[in-house]
């Protein structure tokens, strides 16, 4: 009884190659190399299978690829990031919205005394009214 042998995917590779080459049979290769023919047969088919399966159409898209935890930590701490950089920004946008309305209050009371000293009358401007049609 022999014992049994494993052989390396390089291995099968090359007596598979040799068979669908067809320049050899499975019987010559498998009296060669000390191998059952239906082992031989066994790998071509499964060899066939896989080319088979590399040609069939694939989905259109991108593939969905499930998040590991890792990911997902690094992901939310850049989302954590962007946050506390967008607060950052939206307080310096307030600080400077506050600074220009004071400037405008400052620039309408230096307008305001600047009309009284000429003697002109300040009259705010006002939205115009809707019209109605009949």
């Amino acid at each position: 009884m022999k014992d049994r042998s494993s052989y390396s995917a390089e291995e099968k590779l090359d007596i598979v190659k040799l068979v669908l080459s067809r320049k050899r049979s499975i019987q010559d290769v498998a009296k060669e190399k000390g191998i059952a023919a239906t082992l031989i047969s066994l790998w071509k088919k499964q060899a066939e299978d896989a080319m088979a399966a590399r040609f069939q159409p694939q989905p259109k898209g991108r593939r969905k690829v499930e998040k590991t935890e890792e990911c997902a930590a690094a992901e939310t701490k850049s989302l954590k990031n962007d946050a506390r950089k967008a607060k950052i920004k939206a307080s310096h946008l307030e600080s400077s919205l506050k600074e220009s309305k004071k400037r405008v209050a400052l620039l309408e009371q230096q307008l305001g005394e600047l009309c009284a000293v000429l003697g002109y009358k300040l009259v705010k401007a006002r939205k115009p009214r809707k019209s109605r049609k009949a």
